[in-house]
């Protein structure tokens, strides 16, 4: 019998490894999770004691304005921290100017950052981006935004050009609106322009606010396509003058598109991957038929007919074995069954040159 002071319980060899083993890892995650705890305590130190920015108001949209306004805005800084916050740096989109801002915020304290707007150049809308660099290491970059959208003291809508098309025999027609953004009312003195491909017509919708340009392309004038300027003058002192682009388009009943093929510059080892796309129309036709042709070697057409039965659509790709180098310079011929067009040419051109 083991007297009560001397009695002990004794463990297998490897009973008492496992034991150790597994009070060694509880020691270490303990020193460990402590250590994380200390680290924590520090970082969130460093926060608390460092400067913290606060910005009650990032996006700022001023709507719509007329070109040429100024627009000022004011974003609020706070710095609920416990050292000094500086405005180290201001990155924004041009034409955005900082007008007046601290270098630094005191603790507990505001600044404001004044920014303003020239809206002479632009047109449209505006998407302005502001990137203020500060000491917050929370906090590095503050990103705030000033949108909106700029018009002209004259707009035309819904663009400032024509583009009119029209076939021979029945020409064609287009409106472009000219609405007054100014307080003062707009007088139209004079429209011009040196084309009698067209003609113009002035309504007055609004007296002194809004005017609708009227383009009508003669049927019986010349056959193309023309790019022509027409000047409106007004008594707007900011928009005294309008400059409107006409771009007219007259074609023949049986007609190509486009009315010749300009292949550009090729290179010799690309000359197989070439490949363009001719249209041919027949205004109300049904039953258009026709036949392509070419004057210029290795120049491949294939066609195929529209469901409605009055167009074609032709790709044209070149073969590199036939194909010479320098400038190309032919046609392809169109042989309708329409009788007043029985045959439509078609210019091609372009150059082929070493690698």
């Amino acid at each position: 019998m083991i007297p009560r002071t001397t009695r002990a319980f004794h463990l297998p060899a490897r009973s008492l490894l496992c034991c150790l083993a597994a009070l060694h890892l509880s020691l270490t995650a303990c020193q460990h999770t402590r250590g994380t705890a200390t680290e924590d305590a520090t970082s969130r130190g460093v926060v608390l004691e460092g400067p913290k920015a606060v910005l009650p108001e990032v996006q700022f949209d001023f709507g719509v304005l007329t070109s040429g306004a100024v627009i000022g805005h004011d974003f609020l800084v706070r710095n609920e921290g416990r050292a000094p916050l500086s405005i180290q740096k201001v990155s924004m989109t041009t034409p955005l100017l900082v007008t007046r801002m601290p270098r630094e915020v005191a603790p507990g304290s505001e600044g404001k950052i004044h920014f303003e707007l020239e809206t002479t150049k632009l047109a449209g809308k505006f998407d302005g981006l502001i990137i203020l660099f500060l000491n917050d290491v929370a906090l590095r970059q503050a990103i705030l935004t000033f949108t909106g959208h700029v018009i002209p003291p004259i707009e035309l809508s819904p663009m400032p050009s024509f583009f009119v098309a029209g076939q021979r025999g029945h020409g064609g027609r287009g409106a472009i609106e000219i609405v007054n953004r100014e307080p003062e009312p707009l007088h139209i003195e004079k429209v011009q322009h040196r084309t009698d491909r067209f003609t113009t017509q002035l309504e007055t919708l609004k007296q002194g606010q809004r005017y609708r340009l009227n383009l009508t392309l003669r049927p019986d004038g010349p056959l193309g396509k023309n790019a022509d300027t027409i000047l409106v003058s007004t008594s707007s002192k900011k928009m005294p003058s309008l400059k409107i682009d006409a771009n007219t388009y007259l074609y023949e009943r049986v007609h190509t598109f486009p009315e010749l093929v300009a292949l550009g510059t090729l290179r010799a080892n690309n000359v197989g991957e070439a490949s363009l796309t001719l249209m041919i129309y027949q205004e109300g036709g049904n039953d258009f038929q026709l036949k392509l042709s070419t004057d210029i070697p290795g120049l491949s057409l294939k066609w195929e007919r529209g469901p409605a039965g009055d167009r074609y659509q032709a790709k044209i790709t070149l073969n590199a074995e036939k194909m010479l180098r320098g400038a190309i310079k032919g046609s392809i011929f169109v042989d309708t069954n329409d009788p007043q067009f029985p045959r439509l040419i078609v210019p091609i051109y372009g150059q082929i040159v070493e690698h």
